[in-house]
C-alpha cells in the first residue's frame, strides 16, 4: 500500500512539474512575441493536466485487470484525449468570433506535451509490471 502511495506522490510531482515548466515556455514565447497571454491557454492547461490526472487514475484501475485490458485502455485513452481535444478547439471556436494563432499554438504544444508525459508514464507502468 505504501509504494502505490509513493507511486501516486511521486507522479503527482512529475505532472506539477511539467505543468510549471509549461508555465515558463508558455510565458516565454508570449512574452517573446510581445502578446499578452489569453485566459484560453490557462484553461488548455489545466484541462491537460486534468485529464492526465483522469487517465493515471483510471490506467490504475485498468491494470488490475488483464494486460489486454491495459493496452485497449492505452489507445482509447489516446482517442479520447483526441476528441475531447477537438471538442475543445470546437467550443474555443464557438465562442470566439477570431481565432488566435497563439491560442491555437498554445495548445497544440500542451497537446504533444501532456501526451508524451501520459504514453513516457503509461509504458513505464507496464514495463515494471511484468
Amino acid at each position: 500500500m505504501q509504494s502505490n502511495y509513493r507511486r501516486v506522490k511521486k507522479f503527482l510531482i512529475q505532472l506539477s512539474i511539467l505543468a510549471v515548466i509549461a508555465v515558463g515556455i508558455i510565458i516565454g514565447v508570449h512574452t517573446a512575441m510581445s502578446k499578452a497571454v489569453s485566459p484560453w491557454c490557462w484553461i488548455a492547461l489545466a484541462f491537460f493536466f486534468m485529464l492526465n490526472l483522469l487517465v493515471r487514475f483510471l490506467a490504475e484501475t485498468s491494470l488490475k485487470g488483464s494486460q489486454k485490458s491495459f493496452v485497449t485502455f492505452v489507445y482509447g485513452s489516446t482517442g479520447l484525449r483526441f476528441l475531447f481535444s477537438i471538442f475543445f478547439i470546437a467550443i474555443y471556436l464557438i465562442i470566439n468570433d477570431v481565432m488566435d494563432k497563439m491560442v491555437v499554438g498554445t495548445f497544440l504544444f500542451l497537446y504533444l506535451l501532456f501526451t508524451s508525459f501520459e504514453l513516457y508514464h503509461l509504458v513505464a507502468k507496464l514495463r515494471t509490471e511484468k
